[in-house]
């Protein structure tokens, strides 16, 4: 996966024990954070790579906002959630979906 991910820059960058407070509090059995990197491409909602810190060391996919001043239609990672959540049950292959955090303090 490192080819696919890097450093995280400056503008995205957030807390990561925030995080790992909040995901321990939301996933069950979370071992909290080893690693956060970004994935590289892409235009529009950043998008990262998290590994727990735990010997089946899992890993999960976080979408967040980017920051600045935004359209208040424009970005909106609560839709992108709820309709892969509603999509699962019918059979449609998207990723399972963990937690939608809807706190700007977490990651912004």
């Amino acid at each position: 996966m490192s080819e696919l991910t890097a450093e995280i820059p400056e503008v995205h960058r957030f807390d990561k024990e925030r995080l790992s407070s909040y995901l321990n509090g939301h996933i069950e059995d979370f071992a909290g954070l080893a690693e956060v990197r970004k994935f590289q491409g892409g235009a529009s909602n950043p998008t990262f790579l998290l590994t727990e810190n735990a010997p089946g060391k899992r890993r999960f996919v976080l979408r967040k906002k980017p920051p600045g001043k935004l359209l208040a239609s424009a970005h909106q990672v609560d839709r992108e959630y709820r309709i892969m959540k509603a999509l699962a049950p019918m059979g449609v292959p998207v990723p399972r979906m963990r937690v939608l955090c809807q706190d700007d303090s977490i990651i912004g």
